[in-house]
């Protein structure tokens, strides 16, 4: 039985190498990248079962991806070959230069996810599902499987998050709030930073889109805001959080770390306060280090070692 089951587009990232910048680079460094893989490979060394699937094309790049998933373990033969061209991003580290993300992922296998991609039977016996903003955005038929889903997760009555991770290159504002307005409901727990909670719930007062995120049968509203405090509702209960500072190296994956090391503290037994503070402090291991998995420590049964 999977603890965790998760899905979404898996990535090849380039990353420059030899300058910071892409605009000069001739360097590149190639690994693996994707929300919902990250929050994956963190919940697998945390010690979890995980069943994450994914769409990639049936190409060289893709081939190369899978690889980096099985040396960590995940189980890949759930994953779906597809005609169309397994997606990548190409960024710079972002030490000397403002972080710079270019996407390649237009028609790529990911945006071909559709409804039947969903094993309801693998689904129906896991703890609990994840799902996140950028899958939704990524094509309709992908934005149908994630709400297929959460149908199925409600009517097993499992456990799900949401996490609203808009990318805003992907799809306009208009689009991504009406479209996370309907979708973000009825789940265990839901998360973003404090301007995706403004654009979902459209209060420029963020306790109140915490309050208008829980009306809608949430039972818990965490609200990010970088390596600032976080805002937490939970159960009608609101408190802050103040997360584990760190010198930052590379702030890209350390969301996915943090929200992965609160679903598996809570499904490790933990509390939401001390799930959150794990979340924390995988997150800060995360930010720590560059790539968006390297700095992931590991665990036993969801909680850190």
């Amino acid at each position: 039985m999977p603890d965790l089951f998760t899905f979404g587009e898996a990535m090849a990232l380039f990353m420059s190498s030899d300058t910071d910048s892409v605009k000069t680079a001739r360097k590149y460094e190639m690994s693996a990248a994707g929300a919902e893989g990250n929050v994956a490979v963190a919940a697998k060394r945390l010690g979890l079962d995980v069943h994450f699937v994914t769409k990639l094309g049936d190409d060289f790049l893709g081939d190369n991806v899978i690889s980096q998933f099985q040396s960590e373990g995940i189980d890949t033969t759930p994953f779906i070959r597809s005609e169309n061209y397994t997606g990548a991003l190409v960024r710079n580290r972002g030490q000397e230069e403002p972080l710079d993300v270019t996407y390649l992922r237009r028609c790529a296998a990911a945006s071909t996810f559709e409804p039947k991609d969903i094993d309801e039977n693998i689904l129906a016996k896991s703890r609990w599902l994840h799902v996140t903003g950028i899958t939704v955005a990524l094509s309709d038929s992908a934005r149908d499987s994630v709400a297929h889903a959460l149908a199925i997760a409600r009517k097993h009555q499992i456990q799900t998050s949401f996490d609203l991770n808009i990318r805003r290159k992907l799809w306009s504002p208009e689009k991504a709030s009406t479209t996370l307005r309907e979708l973000a409901r009825d789940v265990r727990l839901i998360t973003g930073g404090v301007d995706e909670y403004e654009l979902v719930f459209g209060s420029k007062d963020p306790d109140e889109n915490l309050r208008i995120a829980t009306s809608k049968n949430i039972q818990t509203a965490i609200m990010t805001a970088g390596p600032e405090l976080v805002r937490v509702l939970d159960n009608g209960v609101r408190f802050d959080f103040e997360p584990e500072v760190v010198k930052t190296v590379d702030p890209v994956g350390s969301g996915d770390a943090f929200i992965s090391g609160t679903i598996c503290g809570l499904l490790g037994g933990l509390d939401i306060r001390q799930a959150i503070k794990q979340g924390s402090r995988c997150g800060a291991m995360v930010a720590a280090t560059m790539g968006d998995w390297a700095g992931m420590a590991s665990g036993v049964n969801g909680i850190l070692a």
